[in-house]
């Protein structure tokens, strides 16, 4: 038989010992918890920078639709006829200062997006077109000198809608901290050409410009 004093004593152990199963228990559901909310709260809120990056990623991709729709329909320039009709296009949100016959060149086109900056500025011009005096070849050599300095690239250039006149065409370096595109193309005793003084503008000049020219030589 087990004495009062011993039941009495069981029951304690019993007592302690559901106690701290309760405390055991109790500290896990709180730890289970706190664990299960924390992931919650992570996996919460890699979807919203998820879903933040994939809004401005959308935003982004429609101003560059609205920027390029903007540039169209394109604007055209037509030179005088005594040097060939030099005709070619531009996107018509470029605005564009024009000098011609000033001393030594027949024409001088500047053109930059929106708003045209002085031209003591140092900005890069997106377009300048140039008829000069001067010869050719001469053009052609200068850049073929920064190509053999490993400055320029340069390949063979047919207007498209012309394809009787060869130029040639170089991309890179093209001196005064400028990289970018250029185009010589001859016409009789002068050389026409046609450049973008930056990177940022390569692609209208190559999609929108160097398409476009025409003239007779």
């Amino acid at each position: 038989m087990i004495k009062k004093n011993e039941q009495g004593s069981v029951s304690i152990v019993l007592a302690i010992g559901f106690g701290l199963l309760f405390v055991v228990t109790s500290a896990f559901g709180i730890w289970a918890y706190t664990e299960r909310q924390s992931y919650k709260n992570d996996v919460d809120a890699k979807i919203d920078d998820a879903v933040a990056v994939a809004v401005q990623a959308e935003s982004t991709r429609k101003d560059a639709e609205f920027v390029e729709k903007e540039k169209s329909p394109v604007r055209s320039y037509t030179g005088p006829e005594v040097y060939g009709n030099l005709t070619f296009d531009y996107p018509k949100t470029w605005s564009v200062y024009v000098d011609e016959n000033s001393s030594g060149t027949v024409l001088d086109f500047y053109a930059y997006p929106k708003i045209l900056p002085e031209f003591n500025s140092g900005l890069p011009y997106a377009l300048r077109v140039k008829i000069v005096a001067g010869d050719y070849d001469d053009q052609v050599a200068a850049i073929n000198t920064r190509v053999d300095k490993g400055l320029m690239t340069s390949s063979a250039f047919r207007p498209e809608k012309n394809d009787s006149v060869l130029g040639i065409k170089g991309d890179g370096n093209l001196g005064e901290d400028r990289e970018g595109s250029v185009v010589l193309l001859p016409l009789r005793d002068r050389t026409i050409s046609f450049v973008t003084e930056s990177q940022e503008f390569v692609n209208d000049f190559n999609k929108y410009v160097l398409p476009s020219i025409n003239y007779q030589p």
